[in-house]
């Protein structure tokens, strides 16, 4: 596959991503406010503990592996090899941003604490702000406007 379709699929692969967790999140908050849980204190703070110690993990864990998978893209010599690894790279940052919102979401639904939602919001908006964009895939691997 050419670089362009690479990025076009990269860029799906993110969408499928926010999509797949917003409508979690949506599906999450719609059966909550029809549903009657039973409150457990102590599910709460042991699922709070989990879930930032899972967050914090995965976010440090993801983004070095992204950075190392980055840096040894940037040293191949075939710009079709660079955007494979680099797309490699995405889709493990991306599924490690993605994995600790299912469960905060899971615990919500579980709990109905409200502050799981919003570490799953947190998530949402972290794999928005990472968005495979042209420009910064250029950079990042040093691909010229032939390459792309």
């Amino acid at each position: 596959m050419n670089i362009a379709g690479t990025i076009r699929k990269l860029k799906f692969q993110h969408t499928v991503f926010l999509v797949l967790l917003v409508l979690a999140i949506a599906g999450a908050l719609v059966y909550t406010a029809s549903a009657t849980v039973a409150e457990n204190e102590n599910l709460e703070r042991t699922g709070s503990v989990v879930a930032v110690v899972l967050s914090v993990a995965c976010l440090l864990v993801g983004f070095n592996l992204f950075k190392r998978k980055m840096m040894e893209a940037r040293n191949l010599e075939l710009p079709e090899m660079r955007i494979r690894k680099y797309f490699t790279a995405c889709m493990i940052w991306w599924s490690l941003i993605y994995l600790p919102g299912i469960v905060a979401l899971a615990l919500f639904v579980i709990t109905s604490y409200y502050s799981f939602a919003a570490l799953a919001v947190l998530h949402c908006l972290i794999l928005l702000a990472f968005m495979p964009r042209k420009g910064n895939i250029a950079v990042l691997l040093r691909l010229t406007e032939k390459d792309l």
